[in-house]
């Protein structure tokens, strides 16, 4: 295994130097074999099923492109346009910078390239500039070009040419198709004079969408499965008979279509509907169907009506699995795994610990003293641990307080997939007070220094009870929207000093 932790380091001091030094670390010369069938993903499956059944029914494939300018989202929507390039995002590009050659670089380059030929890579930065040579190109024609290493190319472009790696970019009016739609246009422009009616046609593809957040319904890619039907008698009843031709083959037995009140202007008045099917006990939308609007049509010259309808694949797929989070389905390699309250609660384990039999007798004496001496008043001092070579205590000298906080000794327990702590065991107790888990931070850093003193007052997160849990676990809570509250105060001084010259006389 590589050490990763190092690796970074040695990055962040010299990206060069380490790129070829950790270059020794990749095995050579061995042989990897495969074994047995490989597995498809079934989100590739649900696309490949689409396309057989749309092909099975008479439509004609199509690729459809992905970028497009905003104003086409204009010529679609008119006044709406402006909501709906929120949800686009926009592409930028990184601009070709002007990059010079005084004196002084040149000095500087030269101390990388010994016998630097100043004219060849002038030349290069300059055809760089005019886009005669692609960005991911360039480090291979310094190479080639100044006959030298990759090392000194990239060595170059980092200490001498820094105007090449503090490029920002520059916003352009390119967009991500955010609906199928957004292209249909220009096909059907392209093809309405050269084709036979109906002209019938789908693309399976993503769609991107600048979603506000991801969550158990929507990503910000996903994938269509969109069909269009151009016939000059074409309407919208035609257009729900095909669809639902189109449900049933996907398996779909109970669907319902409804109205879209507010219907979108690249849409005719009224003539949009929602396709939504039987989820468990719930109706999901997997489906849009409408006829175009004249008006949208006009704009790119289309001369006939036109039906559409759009399938969500994901969505399908969440009711054809049985799957209530379509993130799981799409990223099952980023799939926060099922956890259950007993699972979170054995998952607890101690930042720091005694390592020793003698350290963890230190940490019970710990807890034990100070259960027994919690509300006594300060000022006050009580022995926990005395062997002759160290002594322990426990401590409050602010007059009127309580040797122990009033949280010193809640317990961590678990509900509902949530991380509370309560006066006395409740839910699935983890078998750790506040008190324990601080003793054992103690008797750790008494291991390792018998002159010490270990505090902890006010008490917000995990850590600052000496406790943690696996990052798979944490990443559980929060993406099921669960709280870990185990605020509290604690307020307990644990003092550790050596008695000089002596040595352990038992172990009590």
């Amino acid at each position: 295994m590589f050490d990763v932790e190092r690796i970074k380091e040695q990055g962040g001091k010299n990206f060069v130097e380490a790129w070829v030094a950790t270059a020794d670390l990749i095995p050579r010369g061995t042989v990897v074999k495969l074994e047995g069938k490989g597995k498809s993903h079934p989100l590739r499956d649900m696309v490949q099923r689409s396309r057989e059944i749309l092909l099975g029914l008479g439509f004609d494939e199509i690729e459809n492109l992905t970028i497009l300018p905003d104003h086409d989202v204009s010529r679609q929507y008119g006044p709406e346009a402006r909501v709906i390039l929120d949800r686009v995002f926009y592409l930028a590009a990184l601009p070709r910078p002007e990059i010079g050659l005084k004196r002084k670089r040149i000095a500087e380059a030269e101390g990388i390239v010994e016998k630097l030929q100043v004219e060849k890579l002038q030349s290069i930065f300059r055809r760089y500039k005019k886009g005669d040579i692609e960005a991911d190109d360039l480090v291979e024609e310094l190479v080639l070009g100044l006959d030298i290493t990759d090392y000194q190319a990239i060595e170059l472009l980092d200490r001498v040419f820094p105007e090449v790696k503090t490029l920002h970019p520059v916003p352009t009016n390119k967009t991500l198709r955010s609906h199928m739609t957004a292209t249909w246009f220009h096909t059907l422009q392209a093809m309405q004079d050269t084709s036979h009616f109906p002209l019938a046609l789908f693309s399976v593809g993503p769609r991107y969408r600048n979603e506000q957040r991801e969550d158990a319904h929507h990503l910000r890619v996903h994938n269509s499965a969109s069909v269009v039907i151009m016939h000059p008698e074409m309407s919208l009843e035609a257009g729900r008979e095909i669809a639902q031709d189109i449900l049933r083959q996907y398996g779909f037995s109970e669907f319902e279509f409804k109205t879209n009140p507010a219907t979108s202007k690249y849409y005719a008045p009224g003539l949009e509907q929602e396709v939504f099917v039987k989820h468990g006990d719930e109706w999901l939308e997997v489906a849009d169907i409408g006829m175009y609007s004249p008006v949208a049509l006009a704009n790119f010259d289309i001369k006939y009506p036109v039906f559409n309808v759009g399938f969500g694949i994901e969505r399908m797929a969440m009711v054809l699995h049985h799957i209530d989070d379509v993130r799981t389905f799409a990223f099952p390699q980023f799939s926060i795994a099922e956890f259950s309250d007993e699972d979170i609660a054995q998952s607890f384990s101690y930042i720091n610990s005694p390592g020793t039999a003698r350290g963890r007798k230190i940490a019970r004496a710990i807890e034990s003293a100070a259960r027994k001496h919690k509300n006594e008043i300060a000022p006050c001092e009580f022995v926990a641990w005395d062997d002759g070579a160290i002594q322990v205590v426990i401590m409050e000298k602010e007059k009127g307080k309580r040797l122990v906080g009033p949280a010193g000794f809640n317990e961590i327990c678990v509900t509902d997939g949530g991380i509370y702590s309560d006066v006395v065991p409740s839910g699935v107790y983890t078998g750790i007070s506040y008190m324990r888990a601080l003793a054992m931070g103690a008797a750790a850093s008494i291991e390792n220094d018998p002159d010490v003193i270990y505090q902890t007052k006010e008490v917000k997160h995990l850590s600052d009870l000496n406790l943690q849990i696996p990052k798979s676990i944490l990443e559980y809570i929060e993406g099921q929207h669960k709280e870990i509250d185990i605020r509290g105060a604690v307020f307990v001084t644990i003092k550790s000093q050596s008695l000089r010259g002596a040595a352990p006389t038992s172990e009590r």
